[in-house]
């Protein structure tokens, strides 16, 4: 018997072990979370306050739902919250000027789209890797919204009813049933269209899928504008459910975006994930910061909590990495 195969048996048990780790992580982490808040708090389980997680946690789930689609491409977009901080203005501005709903959705679409493709740009003609242009662009966002608002705080109401939170259909909230529309469909666009396993082919090695006759930038200019076209939506919920745009609106989005989608189990190394994790990874977030408040724990531990998750579930991610290589090296 050969080293290598009286070595590749630990190895493949410990990828197996690390992989269920991987797995289960999130669901027990969920579980405990929502014991321990049950037990602090009477009012955790009530009905009401699910209908205002869900509600609350709308914008967010649209700037996640996109970003999971630049990070399984091993890519990362740190702008997104001043991004719908930027496009908000835009909204509260249109709604406060009387202009028509429609033409203020479209509005605040096509800008999101904008700045998501200028995003998308910057990385795949420029080659600036996403990380620095995103910080780069971040700062532009945020300088603009200061400059527009000006010391002025604009107030918000919504465009539509029906975005505002407070609508239902059969005791759900239309904006939930929107993130869930959202979510079911990009889920599609990843399993069963070209554009969707072309993100995973990136994701997993650029040079294979550029071998394979993908068309790299194509592929990754379309995810940035989703992107931008999912953050201008979210801009729409985020300044109907706070009700003002300041200068420093949206920031809190990106840190949260982004761990809902680490979270939620999508590799930052790329190719691996799905939307449907990163809902997954978003309902421990939400449930986090909305059980936090209502145990009246200072709301300092809920960025230090999200932080330790994040880092747990990198550090197990990178785990399974490692197993795996050390597996291939040894069959």
């Amino acid at each position: 018997m050969t080293a290598v195969a009286v070595a590749a048996p630990p190895a493949a048990r410990r990828l197996v072990v690390l992989r269920q780790i991987r797995t289960y992580l999130l669901p027990v982490l969920l579980i405990v979370e929502v014991v321990l808040f049950a037990l602090l708090s009477p009012q955790f389980l009530t009905a009401q306050n699910w209908v205002n997680i869900a509600t609350n946690s709308a914008d967010l789930a649209l700037v996640a739902a996109g970003l999971t689609l630049i990070i399984l491409m091993a890519g990362i977009d740190v702008s997104t919250g001043f991004a719908v901080g930027l496009v908000g203005w835009f909204v509260a501005t249109g709604m406060s000027q009387a202009y028509p709903p429609v033409l203020v959705l479209l509005v605040a679409l096509l800008i999101g789209a904008v700045l998501g493709l200028a995003n998308g740009l910057l990385t795949v003609r420029l080659s600036i890797p996403s990380i620095v242009a995103t910080l780069g662009t971040s700062a532009i966002f945020q300088a603009a919204l200061f400059f527009l608002w000006d010391s002025t705080d604009v107030f918000a109401r919504p465009v539509f009813p029906w975005l505002s939170g407070q609508s239902r259909l059969f005791g759900i909230p239309v904006v939930a049933l929107l993130v869930v529309a959202v979510y079911a469909v990009l889920q599609i666009v990843l399993s069963r269209t070209v554009f969707g396993r072309s993100i995973y082919a990136i994701g997993s090695n650029v040079e294979a899928a550029q071998l394979a006759g993908i068309s790299i930038s194509r592929v990754r200019l379309g995810a940035y504008l989703l992107l931008g076209a999912l953050v201008g939506l979210a801009a729409v919920l985020y300044s109907a459910r706070i009700g003002v745009v300041q200068a420093s609106s949206g920031g809190e989005l990106t840190m949260l975006a982004i761990a809902a989608v680490v979270v939620g189990g999508t590799s930052i190394l790329g190719g691996e994930g799905s939307v449907l994790r990163t809902l997954g990874g978003l309902l421990f977030i939400a449930v986090l910061r909305n059980g936090v408040v209502l145990a009246g724990v200072p709301s300092l531990w809920n960025g230090v909590l999200i932080g330790l998750v994040i880092l747990l579930a990198v550090v197990v991610n990178g785990l399974v990495i490692r197993a795996s290589r050390e597996r291939q090296r040894s069959v």
